[in-house]
């Protein structure tokens, strides 16, 4: 059950596969909502995630970037610009970065209008908010830490609420990815028991260093091939594609044994998931 601004939305969860230290191609690829499922609600929300789930999501997939208090929000840009009104609230504080603004100030923001009217009013969610949320369910996170100069204490910030919030998320799939692999390899010392995904396209020769500390690799699905694939299965890990959401390229990821893919439209890998039974 979901509640955002008093509205309560009930969704139907989905059993989730469970990552494990020794990867295979699996047969059941994991169904991940890039940015909460951007294409029918406003990305990296709450009403996002609740309407992936309906759509055969298996995770939930949101962007952390730290406020100017040092509070962890959900949001993609580092500027608030593009998915909320910060620019009619704040007219005098451009370029609106998220590090410029604390979180009561990001509290006033309507992050859903701009994607259509029946989200006005809807929030930009902080992390403990999502882990609140989600943590009746089964439905798995993926959280990609979001670096940048001013916030290099990020990575702890997110291990610390975390580890504080640990029962809600205890019995669930959730998983920390980044660009910075020298962040997730520290991320890794201070949580060690969370997998790591390593977003990018490492070269085959760096996977077993790389495996010492990651579990996954998350790339473009135009870098995939079933060669690398099979590369990154050898040293233990999973792969997952970067968002793809035509039909026929989740059919052609699939082939390549992927372990999973980030999409868009979660109803569209589904159902191509639902023929290849």
């Amino acid at each position: 059950m979901y509640r955002q601004l008093g509205a309560v939305v009930t969704v139907t969860l989905t059993a989730l596969a469970v990552m494990t230290t020794t990867a295979s191609a699996s047969p059941e690829v994991e169904n991940i909502a890039h940015r909460g499922g951007a294409a029918f609600a406003p990305e990296n929300t709450i009403a996002a995630c609740a309407m992936a789930q309906v759509q055969g999501a298996d995770t939930c997939e949101f962007d952390i970037q730290q406020t100017k208090d040092r509070q962890l929000v959900l949001i993609h840009d580092q500027t608030l610009g593009r998915t909320t009104n910060v620019e009619d609230v704040f007219p005098g504080r451009s370029p609106w970065r998220v590090s410029d603004f604390t979180l009561p100030e990001i509290k006033r923001l309507d992050a859903g209008s701009w994607f259509s009217p029946r989200y006005r009013g809807e929030r930009v969610p902080t992390l403990e908010q999502a882990l609140r949320a989600t943590g009746n369910s089964r439905i798995g996170l993926l959280l990609e830490i979001k670096h940048s100069p001013g916030n290099r204490d990020i990575d702890r910030l997110v291990a610390d609420k975390l580890e504080d919030t640990r029962s809600w998320w205890s019995n669930k799939r959730l998983a920390v990815q980044a660009f910075d692999w020298q962040s997730m390899r520290t991320f890794h010392t201070l949580m060690p028991s969370i997998p790591i995904a390593l977003l990018g396209k490492p070269s085959t020769d760096r996977l077993p260093e790389l495996a010492q500390y990651a579990r996954g690799i998350n790339l473009p699905h135009s870098d995939l091939t079933p060669e690398y694939v099979d590369e990154v299965h050898k040293q233990g890990m999973h792969i997952y594609s970067g968002t793809a959401n035509r039909p026929t390229v989740l059919r052609r990821l699939i082939s390549y044994g992927v372990d999973g893919i980030m999409t868009n439209r979660p109803d569209h890998l589904d159902a191509v998931k639902r023929e290849a039974r």
